[in-house]
């Protein structure tokens, strides 16, 4: 067996492998927080049904790929008394979901959590969720809300806030925003990455690991013949999600906002609408970024 320690934002993030497989059952934990959470396969469910935290109330989250489309993620957000039931039933009950092949159990390490707060918790994973718009939601009906003392919103907004921070921790984005809400206090001195194909032409900036395209931004509307797969998906993703607007006097497409990738060539391709090396092609003051890594490394 196996425990790691990840330190993240003057968090200690503990994950324990519990067979000594990085893919099997899992927990995690947050050093001074009672949340508590276990990540396991499908496959594993009966031996996450033996474990006490099965028992207690939680919401959870089931991932697994769209089945018309296995590129896509289809997501459910649920939650429980006894979370056990609930999962039980989406595996061979009347509720049974066939996309699911992996599930996310929040719960407290205490069993200090009452059932207002989890259908609290259901709603805002849902909600966030819903507005990134990175996976497809399962949900026939969004879950109510319910109201919170001022006492219990402010403690469920931060057991949301650890449930983020841990699934981003793991390598799980879809409670992540693409989008980039305007900042209005920029700083004085920021560095601005250039690029340019044709016509279009775009800018860039490097946030906490993520490469951000800004609002403003043009890209080609052809794709290259030579286009793979998931740079045409990248760039229909755009377009149907209203990134990507159409200027008919320039023959471009335009970012309608600031969006994040998490990569400088996925940044790039999803602007000359082909494969890219946006180590190269991202440019400040003539220099690409593998120069400006190698100046600041020296």
């Amino acid at each position: 067996m196996y425990v790691g320690g990840i330190i993240l934002a003057g968090s200690l993030i503990r994950l324990f492998l519990v067979d000594d497989n990085p893919k099997g059952l899992r927990t995690i934990e947050i050093s001074n927080m009672t949340i508590y959470a276990t990540i396991f396969p499908r496959t594993k469910l009966k031996e996450f049904l033996g474990r006490k935290e099965s028992e207690r109330p939680g919401c959870y989250i089931l991932l697994g790929e769209n089945i018309d489309n296995p590129d896509e993620t289809t997501v459910y957000v649920g939650e429980g008394e006894s979370v056990d039931v609930r999962l039980k039933s989406h595996s061979h009950g009347e509720k049974q979901k066939d996309f699911w092949n992996e599930a996310i159990v929040f719960t407290s390490k205490d069993d200090y959590i009452t059932k207002t707060q989890i259908q609290y918790l259901e709603s805002e994973l849902y909600k966030l969720i819903s507005e990134t718009e990175k996976a497809n939601i399962d949900n026939t009906q969004k879950p109510k809300s319910s109201n919170l003392s001022e006492v219990d919103t402010a403690e469920m907004t931060h057991f949301l806030s650890a449930i983020r921070r841990i699934l981003s921790s793991i390598g799980i984005d879809i409670l992540e925003p693409k989008k980039v809400k305007q900042n209005k206090e920029k700083p004085t001195e920021e560095i601005i990455y250039e690029f340019s194909v044709h016509d279009a032409k775009a800018k860039m900036k490097i946030e906490e690991n993520q490469y951000i395209v800004l609002e403003g931004s043009t890209a080609v509307i052809d794709n290259r013949l030579s286009a793979k797969p998931p740079i045409i998906n990248l760039r229909e993703s755009l377009i149907k999600n209203g990134v990507f607007r159409k200027n008919k006097s320039k023959n471009l497409y335009e970012f309608t906002s600031d969006y994040k990738f998490n990569s400088p060539s996925y940044a790039a391709a999803s602007i000359a609408g082909g494969a890219e090396n946006g180590r190269k092609q991202w440019k400040y003051k003539g220099k690409n970024l593998n120069e400006m890594e190698r100046e600041e490394l020296k």
